[in-house]
């Protein structure tokens, strides 16, 4: 089994060792082993998790539907009930996506009747 110090871990997902120990005081990833000298070291199921936290944050979750999730996963040691609910948090990220989408469409089109009516009004003079 491969083992991990923070720094290389940290390296190796782009993300910052204090990032890494956030996760672990809000309970998202298990607390470290320890090696001599204290040193923090990680395996390849942290590695994974942590990878999996990476991937539903650029997919739009805030942490705490991420700690919802885990604490799921924990209670029911299980997908069962994690899945159908993440696929929730999916249904409703897309909403507000679309949501967002529309807003802008509507930015956009006022953008532009907005630039018609002053190139006219330059015309005009």
């Amino acid at each position: 089994m491969k083992f991990y110090q923070i720094g290389e871990l940290a390296k190796k997902l782009k993300i910052s060792p204090r990032t890494i120990r956030y996760y672990e005081e809000i309970g998202l990833l298990k607390e470290a082993k320890r090696k001599y000298g204290n040193y923090r070291i990680y395996d390849e199921e942290d590695y994974t998790r942590l990878k999996f936290i990476i991937k539903l944050k650029l997919l739009g979750l805030k942490l705490s539907q991420i700690q919802e999730l885990e604490k799921l996963y924990r209670e029911h040691q299980s997908n069962k009930r994690l899945i159908p609910r993440l696929i929730e948090m999916f249904d409703e990220k897309i909403k507000e996506i679309d949501e967002k989408i529309a807003n802008l469409q509507s930015l956009k089109e006022e953008i532009l009747n907005y630039k018609k009516k002053l190139i006219e009004k330059l015309l005009e003079e």
